[in-house]
C-alpha cells in the first residue's frame, strides 16, 4: 500500500465533509456579504445555496482522489471549488457542453478555447 492509499484509508470521512462544508459556507457568506444580505435573508441564502457549493466541492475532491491525486491537493481543490461556488462550476460546464453540441455563442474560428 502506498503512502497516499494509507493516508486515504486512515482519513476520516467527516474530515472530507467538514472541508467542503467550511469552503461552501464561507464562500457563500462572502458573496452574500458583498450583496448586503442580512438577517433571515442571509440565513435562507446560506441554507439554500451553500448545499450546492458543498456538493460541488465534495464531488471535486472525490473525483481528484479517485484520479490518484494526493489527498492534500484534492482537499485544496475541493475547498476552492466549494468557495468558488456551484454557479462558477456550472457556468464552466454549461459553456463546455454548449461547445460540444455546437450551440456556443462564440463564432467559429474566434480562437476561444
Amino acid at each position: 500500500m502506498t503512502n497516499e492509499q494509507q493516508a486515504l484509508a486512515e482519513m476520516p470521512i467527516w474530515l472530507v465533509i467538514v472541508l467542503a462544508l467550511v469552503g461552501g459556507v464561507s464562500g457563500e457568506m462572502w458573496r452574500a456579504d458583498k450583496d448586503g444580505a442580512r438577517g433571515w435573508v442571509l440565513l435562507r441564502r446560506l441554507a439554500l445555496r451553500s448545499g450546492a457549493c458543498i456538493v460541488c466541492g465534495m464531488a471535486a475532491m472525490m473525483l481528484l482522489i479517485g484520479a490518484g491525486v494526493s489527498v492534500w491537493t484534492a482537499g485544496a481543490f475541493g475547498c476552492l471549488t466549494a468557495m468558488a461556488g456551484a454557479d462558477v462550476a456550472i457556468g464552466l460546464y454549461e459553456r463546455w457542453a454548449a461547445r460540444r453540441i455546437g450551440v456556443s455563442d462564440q463564432p467559429p474560428g474566434s480562437g476561444a478555447a
